[in-house]
């Protein structure tokens, strides 16, 4: 049975479990703070540090690569889910770029500031050390007090999705891509602490009640 090393909010890992739970693949879960990545440098024999990975047997996969996707790629093999037909490579990896760029870069910025806080201190201090090396000094304050416009911007770059969705029960095909999953777990890390809401796209909302549904192959 497949381990899935995670952080729970973590918009890369929530896709990854996603992908498991819709499709009926089961797996154990094992929740670990920011700063212990000893678990994932001892399965991947130092080969990699990072969220999410996935341990079958004795193989450890992680993303190693940007864009790469190999957890999901791996898990996509192992279990003949069709998640990267040739035909839409391109246009996945167009997609993956804008969610996990554009999307992912202001989203975070709100989860973080309801999430951070409510870690324990440790991680807490860790994580905060994390964003201001990144961000500058006073980042978690400053997304703190912008989420109203935060929000809104969200809002604004899912508009184009909404629209791609108008004409297409999911992104790219009438059945859930590695970009639907993507795009759910970016979502998913933006709704984590309960204290937002889905954008008011009809075509999104829709999409996102799809996706919350396990797959018909089950």
């Amino acid at each position: 049975m497949l381990t899935l090393i995670q952080f729970p909010w973590s918009p890369f890992c929530i896709t990854v479990r996603h992908i498991l739970e819709r499709n009926g693949i089961p797996f154990r879960l094992r929740n670990i703070p920011y700063h212990e990545r000893a678990s994932i440098i001892k399965a991947t024999n130092g080969r990699g540090h990072t969220v999410p990975c996935v341990v079958d047997g004795k193989q450890a996969i992680c993303d190693v690569t940007d864009f790469g996707q190999e957890v999901s790629r791996y898990i996509d093999r192992r279990y003949t889910l069709n998640l990267f037909p040739k035909e839409f490579e391109g246009i996945q990896l167009i997609l993956s770029r804008y969610i996990e760029n554009d999307l992912e870069m202001v989203e975070f910025k709100i989860n973080d500031s309801y999430s951070i806080p409510s870690r324990p201190l440790v991680e807490r201090v860790m994580l905060i050390r994390h964003k201001e090396r990144k961000f500058g000094k006073g980042c978690l304050q400053e997304w703190t007090s912008h989420r109203t416009y935060l929000c809104a911007q969200f809002a604004e770059l899912l508009t184009p999705i909404d629209n791609m969705l108008a004409e297409s029960p999911f992104l790219i095909s009438d059945r859930p891509m590695f970009v639907d999953y993507d795009l759910y777990g970016v979502i998913a890390n933006y709704l984590f602490s309960g204290k937002t809401k889905l954008p008011n796209l009809k075509h999104l909302r829709r999409w996102h009640r799809a996706m919350a549904r396990p797959s018909q192959k089950n």
